[in-house]
This record gives C-alpha cells, sequence and structure tokens, in this order.
C-alpha cells in the first residue's frame, strides 16, 4: 500500500477537496482499492464523499476485514476513516503525539494487505498530528490557495519547523514532496501580477505539465469543482472528448493524472514498522 498525506499551513487551501477527487480518481480511473484516513477537525471526507452516490464507497468507524467492501463493477473502492471514531487517535492525555504517532503507525500497518492506496487528510501545520503523518507516509502533496499570501504558506511547507525538508531529515528519509498544487478560484486569476511572482518564487515546487498553458497542473477551486466534474466520471465511465469538457474540467483531469503518475512512480513498500523515532516532537 502506498500513502499520501495532503497537508497545507492554512484552512481553506481545498485539501479536502483534492483527497476526495483524488480517492475518486483512483476508484473510477485506476480501479484501486483506496483508504480515505480523515485526522482532521471536523472530519469532511466521508460527508463530500458520500454525494458521489457509490456504492463502492464506504464510511465506517474501523478498519473492514479483507471479506469486507467488494470491489464495485468498476474494479475499485473507497472506504472513509474517521479520526475520531478511532480511539487509539483520540488520546487528549497526549500533548507530545506519543501515543497518537504510535497508534497511527499500527494502523496504516494493518490496513496494508487491503488497500492499493491511503489518502491521508490532516490538520494544518502546526498540528502535531500532521507531523506524525508526514513522519509515516510515502509522499506529500500540499494544495495552496492562489493569493497574495500563498508563498508563506509553501514556505512553511516546504521549509518551516515542521515542514517536509525537516521531517524528511529527521523522522522520515525516504519520504518524497509530490509538490505544490495551486488552487484557484479562475483561471484568469493565474494572469495576475501576484500569481506571477507566486510562478516564479514557487517554479521549483509546482508540478509540471507541459499541456497546459501556465506550464503545471493546478485545481480548480472548491465553488466550481463539483459542478464540473463530468457525469460519467461519477459513474466509472469513460470521460467525454476533450472537446466536449468545460476548461474546468479539463485542469482537473490533468491535475489527478499528474498526481497519479508521480503516486505510482513511488516504491511500493510498507508502511514502516519501526521507525526509530518514537515520539512525534519534531
Amino acid at each position: 500500500m502506498k500513502s499520501l498525506l495532503i497537508i497545507s499551513a492554512k484552512g481553506s487551501s481545498g485539501r479536502t477537496t483534492l483527497t476526495c477527487l483524488f480517492a475518486r480518481h483512483l476508484q473510477c480511473t485506476c480501479h484501486w482499492r483506496v483508504l480515505v484516513l480523515d485526522l482532521a477537525e471536523p472530519p469532511r471526507c466521508a460527508h463530500l464523499l458520500a454525494r458521489c452516490r457509490s456504492d463502492a464507497i464506504v464510511s465506517g468507524n474501523r478498519a473492514p476485514a479483507p471479506q469486507e467492501g467488494p470491489r464495485s463493477s468498476s474494479g475499485g473502492r473507497i472506504h472513509v476513516l474517521n479520526a475520531d471514531a478511532i480511539d487509539g487517535l483520540q488520546s487528549p492525555d497526549d500533548p507530545a503525539r506519543t501515543r497518537y504517532y504510535a497508534n497511527l503507525r499500527q494502523l496504516l500497518s494493518v490496513v496494508t494487505p487491503w488497500f492499493d492506496v491511503c489518502l491521508i487528510d490532516a490538520p494544518v501545520l502546526p498540528d502535531l498530528r500532521a507531523v506524525c503523518a508526514e513522519a509515516l507516509v510515502d509522499a506529500v502533496v500540499s494544495p495552496v490557495a492562489v493569493s497574495p499570501g500563498c508563498i508563506g504558506c509553501a514556505s512553511e511547507v516546504i521549509n518551516g519547523k515542521y515542514g517536509v525538508r525537516n521531517v524528511r531529515a529527521r523522522l522520515n528519509p525516504a519520504l518524497h514532496f509530490v509538490g505544490l498544487m495551486p488552487v484557484v478560484a479562475a483561471p484568469a486569476s493565474l494572469d495576475e501580477a501576484w500569481a506571477r511572482v507566486m510562478e516564479t518564487t514557487l517554479r521549483e515546487w509546482l508540478i509540471a505539465d507541459p499541456a497546459s498553458p501556465h506550464g503545471y497542473v493546478y485545481l480548480p477551486h472548491l465553488t466550481s469543482v463539483w459542478r464540473v466534474e463530468h457525469p460519467a466520471l461519477a459513474r466509472g465511465q469513460s470521460p467525454a472528448q476533450d472537446g466536449d469538457v468545460p476548461e474546468n474540467s479539463r485542469a482537473q483531469a490533468a491535475c489527478l493524472d499528474a498526481l497519479t503518475h508521480r503516486l505510482d512512480a513511488i516504491r511500493d513498500v510498507a508502511t514502516p514498522a519501526a521507525h526509530h523515532a518514537e515520539v512525534c516532537d519534531a
């Protein structure tokens, strides 16, 4: 099982939206068995995914047994677990998140045989629950709401005290940084002056897309994402021809395809059973 953490340093970044869209993409297009682990407060992934009305999406308070949750006719399925329903991840007297880290590691190890990928929606940094997840996953991607302050948010995710570089150096040497995923209200906003500054400053960490006029992938904002999702994708069918798909749908598809390729390129290894760091006190 591969694991991908969707992380940010600021709320309303599109983190949960990206988690849910990518889960649906992996289920319908790649036919993967997807575990969505919602560590955020309040958990929202189950609610958003329920809008898809798919019998291949299951929410529960425990990890499924191997015989549970059969795949849909398309071959994939999604199981959603909320952290607030898992006793081992509810420790109010655990300020250093020592037990949280150990229990999260155990959970990921236990579910590994039953899923192809685990997508984790975590609280925003510097919450130590997010750092614990960083210390255990294979890869991290960070959605960034395109705004004049997005450079600071991106810098915190990459270079901050709890950012990818520090966690990689201290807790998880094998951690892959997939890149930054700009979340935009409208493609035209990418032509504004401050957006050009963002592109120049963060170009190294944007996910390249030669087919995009901007040269990188981006995700349409929450207000438009669910509206433009093509109906065929929700039914697990083949998408329409490019000429029939709105610009936002094409941007969304390019975003999800790029993430899939990056995730697929990561060597599939078991969740580390024993990172030497027993506490998550980065």
